[in-house]
């Protein structure tokens, strides 16, 4: 009879343990899948603002160049376009429909930086512009100027618009120019 209840007591002991390890095993595995499918979330996240700001940096370059070239209205969100109208309207006024062309347009850096609603993007950049229609008074001279650009992008009927646009020349191109060659 010894023998039987020891065997008894190991055999329930046994099954006590394969139960606490099988019991452990499934919360583990339930653990897992929660964290992986937490991880595939925040990879789908992380995938989908990476291309997002992949799509803003070309926008933001074909923006650069549609600013200098007098169109980047198209660009711009519906709230943007009502505030700036009247000054481009102005604009042109004063300056009739003459502009200078852009020659030559690098870009050194764009930055995208996310905020709550949007992007907020800054851009540096060179510009050589030509006079009014292509032509300068003194030809073969060109103007060359380095700015920077702040941009607020945001999400407007599943395009990206800009919704705010600061321009400031950084110095002007001959200064800056001279300072690179001085070292």
């Amino acid at each position: 009879m010894k023998s039987v209840n020891l065997q008894t007591i190991v055999l329930g002991a046994l099954a006590l343990l394969l139960a606490i390890v099988s019991f452990n095993l499934y919360f583990s595995k339930q653990d897992a899948e929660k964290k992986n499918e937490q991880l595939t979330k925040q990879v789908e996240k992380l995938t989908t603002k990476e291309t997002q700001q992949e799509a803003l940096y070309a926008q933001t370059e074909a923006f650069i160049e549609a600013t200098f070239e007098g169109n980047s209205i198209r660009y711009f969100s519906e709230a943007y376009r009502s505030e700036v109208e009247n000054e481009v309207e102005e604009a042109e006024t004063m300056h009739g429909h003459s502009r200078s062309h852009t020659e030559d347009l690098e870009v050194f850096n764009i930055s995208v930086r996310p905020e709550q609603e949007g992007y907020q993007i800054y851009a540096i950049y060179r510009i050589t512009l030509t006079g009014a229609d292509g032509e300068l008074e003194t030809p073969g001279t060109q103007r060359v100027m380095y700015l920077m650009s702040q941009m607020h992008w945001i999400e407007e009927q599943g395009e990206w618009k800009v919704n705010a646009h600061d321009l400031e020349p950084l110095t002007s191109g001959e200064a800056f120019e001279e300072a690179m060659k001085n070292g």
